[in-house]
Protein backbone atom coordinates (compact mmCIF):
# COMPACT_ATOMS: atom_id res chain seq x y z
CA UNK A 1 0.00 0.00 0.00
CA UNK A 2 1.17 3.55 -0.63
CA UNK A 3 1.29 6.17 2.09
CA UNK A 4 -1.63 7.87 0.35
CA UNK A 5 -3.73 4.71 0.51
CA UNK A 6 -2.77 4.28 4.17
CA UNK A 7 -3.80 7.85 4.99
CA UNK A 8 -7.09 7.60 3.10
CA UNK A 9 -7.93 4.27 4.72
CA UNK A 10 -7.15 5.66 8.18
CA UNK A 11 -9.11 8.87 7.56
CA UNK A 12 -12.18 6.98 6.35
CA UNK A 13 -12.07 4.53 9.27
CA UNK A 14 -11.93 7.46 11.71
CA UNK A 15 -14.49 9.60 9.87
CA UNK A 16 -11.96 12.38 9.28
CA UNK A 17 -11.96 14.84 6.40
CA UNK A 18 -8.69 15.70 4.68
CA UNK A 19 -8.79 19.02 6.52
CA UNK A 20 -9.26 17.40 9.94
CA UNK A 21 -6.54 14.81 9.35
CA UNK A 22 -4.20 17.51 8.01
CA UNK A 23 -4.74 19.61 11.10
CA UNK A 24 -3.87 16.66 13.32
CA UNK A 25 -0.63 16.19 11.35
CA UNK A 26 0.06 19.91 11.00
CA UNK A 27 -0.23 19.52 7.22
CA UNK A 28 -2.55 21.32 4.82
CA UNK A 29 -5.64 19.76 3.29
CA UNK A 30 -4.08 20.35 -0.11
CA UNK A 31 -0.97 18.41 0.95
CA UNK A 32 -3.12 15.51 2.17
CA UNK A 33 -4.93 15.54 -1.18
CA UNK A 34 -1.62 15.37 -3.07
CA UNK A 35 -0.40 12.65 -0.73
CA UNK A 36 -3.51 10.54 -1.32
CA UNK A 37 -3.32 11.01 -5.10
CA UNK A 38 0.38 10.13 -5.04
CA UNK A 39 1.24 12.57 -7.83
CA UNK A 40 3.23 15.77 -7.56
CA UNK A 41 0.99 18.30 -9.36
CA UNK A 42 3.99 20.39 -10.40
CA UNK A 43 5.98 17.61 -12.04
CA UNK A 44 3.30 14.99 -12.72
CA UNK A 45 5.63 12.38 -11.22
CA UNK A 46 5.18 10.16 -8.19
CA UNK A 47 5.02 12.12 -4.95
CA UNK A 48 7.71 11.41 -2.37
CA UNK A 49 6.86 12.64 1.14
CA UNK A 50 9.67 13.34 3.57
CA UNK A 51 10.57 11.04 6.40
CA UNK A 52 9.44 13.85 8.73
CA UNK A 53 5.98 13.71 7.14
CA UNK A 54 5.86 9.95 7.58
CA UNK A 55 6.78 10.42 11.23
CA UNK A 56 3.89 12.88 11.68
CA UNK A 57 1.46 10.49 10.01
CA UNK A 58 2.70 7.55 12.08
CA UNK A 59 2.29 9.53 15.30
CA UNK A 60 -1.23 10.68 14.45
CA UNK A 61 -2.33 7.20 13.39
CA UNK A 62 -0.91 5.66 16.56
CA UNK A 63 1.92 3.62 15.10
CA UNK A 64 5.67 3.99 15.09
CA UNK A 65 7.64 4.77 11.95
CA UNK A 66 9.15 1.30 12.32
CA UNK A 67 5.65 -0.17 12.06
CA UNK A 68 4.52 2.14 9.26
CA UNK A 69 7.41 1.69 6.82
CA UNK A 70 7.06 -2.10 6.38
CA UNK A 71 3.34 -1.58 5.66
CA UNK A 72 4.18 0.50 2.59
CA UNK A 73 4.92 -0.80 -0.89
CA UNK A 74 8.59 -1.27 -1.64
CA UNK A 75 8.25 1.25 -4.48
CA UNK A 76 6.88 3.99 -2.18
CA UNK A 77 9.24 6.92 -2.64
CA UNK A 78 10.42 8.78 0.45
CA UNK A 79 12.53 11.91 0.53
CA UNK A 80 15.37 11.73 3.02
CA UNK A 81 17.60 14.69 3.82
CA UNK A 82 15.46 17.08 1.83
CA UNK A 83 17.17 20.41 1.39
CA UNK A 84 15.54 23.15 3.36
CA UNK A 85 13.90 25.54 1.02
CA UNK A 86 13.82 29.22 1.60
CA UNK A 87 10.85 30.55 -0.26
CA UNK A 88 10.96 34.01 -1.60
CA UNK A 89 7.44 35.38 -1.35
CA UNK A 90 6.05 38.47 -2.96
CA UNK A 91 4.16 40.96 -0.83
CA UNK A 92 0.91 39.76 -2.43
CA UNK A 93 1.72 36.13 -1.55
CA UNK A 94 2.47 37.09 2.06
CA UNK A 95 -0.83 38.96 2.23
CA UNK A 96 -2.70 35.92 0.89
CA UNK A 97 -1.06 33.68 3.48
CA UNK A 98 -1.97 36.05 6.30
CA UNK A 99 -5.59 36.16 5.13
CA UNK A 100 -5.69 32.37 4.73
CA UNK A 101 -4.48 31.89 8.29
CA UNK A 102 -7.39 33.98 9.56
CA UNK A 103 -9.97 31.64 8.03
CA UNK A 104 -11.70 28.90 9.96
CA UNK A 105 -11.35 25.27 8.86
CA UNK A 106 -14.30 25.49 6.45
CA UNK A 107 -12.94 28.63 4.84
CA UNK A 108 -9.51 27.05 4.40
CA UNK A 109 -11.08 23.96 2.88
CA UNK A 110 -13.01 26.11 0.38
CA UNK A 111 -9.83 27.93 -0.65
CA UNK A 112 -7.89 24.67 -0.92
CA UNK A 113 -10.64 23.21 -3.12
CA UNK A 114 -10.64 26.30 -5.34
CA UNK A 115 -6.87 26.08 -5.76
CA UNK A 116 -7.13 22.36 -6.61
CA UNK A 117 -9.77 23.11 -9.26
CA UNK A 118 -7.70 25.92 -10.81
CA UNK A 119 -4.56 23.74 -10.88
CA UNK A 120 -6.46 20.86 -12.43
CA UNK A 121 -7.66 23.16 -15.21
CA UNK A 122 -4.06 24.25 -15.88
CA UNK A 123 -2.91 20.65 -16.18
CA UNK A 124 -5.41 19.81 -18.93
Amino acid sequence: MTIGEYVKQYRKSQGLSMQAFGEKCNLSRAYISILEKGINPTTGKAFAPTIETLNKIAEVTGVTIDTLLPMLDSNQLVTVNAPSSSLSLTQQEETHIKKYRQLDADGKEEIDDLIDVKLAKLQR
